[in-house]
């Protein structure tokens, strides 16, 4: 006869659990959630919170593993909600801040939806916005980029699929295969020709890389290496995953980045070209 997993009674034959102990936890995990969504979102009194979150927990039979889960849940919580009009502003990035401080939070395990990535991402926009040339991210490895003076890396995208586009030009139809003379000099009369090209785009890719933004350049440093400076782009793309550009140039071609975040992409290059 096993033990109850929260009370540590008998729990009955090929039982895990008490019906009463089960719903007493569910309710006290609901009360901790709500209680300390609550506090982050109003006045930030994380000390009277986890005096809270202890009672609850002692009444409700909620270990303390499973109190750091709903603690962290909630912050990634949060950060959906202070999200949701696209925007994070310094008071909720500072309220974000200091929770994931006061609980010890761990990085890895506030980043695995991709919440913490999200508030950098949010603060880059937000300081680009405002006029400020970010400095919340760096590149490790040696990647050796030529940096210009005054020049300061911005943000930094590993493993993108860097494409251009290629024109291709084949012919349709074509003219009788024995030539006719017509007069001296002239061989086959003007409507015996009738293939005409047919121009068609493809996207070639040329595998990953490092796409790296600067406050003046975009740099990809893969099976091709190249710099292209902001000045000299005249359009942006948007893609779902990414963001095609084309330059100032003659018969220049699209050439696009895989980035797997399409939004974020385009809107940190658009304000950047905006410094």
């Amino acid at each position: 006869m096993a033990n109850c997993k929260y009370c540590g009674e008998a729990a009955g034959f090929l039982r895990r659990s008490h019906k009463d102990c089960d719903k007493k936890f569910n309710e006290g995990c609901s009360q901790i959630a709500s209680q300390a969504l609550a506090t982050l979102r109003g006045d930030c009194d994380f000390e009277r919170l986890q005096k809270e979150v202890a009672e609850v927990a002692r009444t409700s039979l909620v270990p303390p593993l499973e109190q750091q889960k709903i603690i962290t849940s909630v912050w990634i919580s949060a950060v959906d909600q202070f999200l949701e009009d696209g925007l994070l502003d310094a008071e909720e990035e500072k309220k974000l801040a200091t929770y994931k401080e006061f609980f010890l939070l761990n990085d890895v395990d506030l980043d695995k939806s991709g919440a913490l990535t999200k508030t950098v991402k949010a603060g880059v926009l937000r300081d680009l916005m405002e006029g400020k040339i970010p400095q919340r991210v760096s590149v490790d490895g040696g990647v050796g980029l030529n940096l210009q003076k005054g020049e300061q890396i911005i943000w930094a995208f590993p493993q993108t699929e860097y494409l251009e586009d290629k024109t291709r030009r084949t012919y349709v139809g074509r003219s009788h295969g024995v030539s006719v003379r017509v007069m001296k000099g002239v061989y086959y009369r003007t409507g015996a020709f009738k293939g005409h090209p047919v121009e068609h785009t493809e996207r070639i890719s040329h595998g990953t890389g490092l796409m790296v933004l600067t406050n003046k350049h975009i740099y990809y440093h893969g099976a091709k290496v190249f710099r292209i400076p902001f000045s000299k782009i005249v359009s942006y793309e948007p893609f779902g995953n990414g963001i095609g550009i084309t330059r100032d140039a003659a018969n220049a071609k699209m050439q696009s980045f895989v980035t797997g975040d399409g939004w974020f992409t385009y809107n940190i290059i658009s304000n950047i070209s905006n410094l």
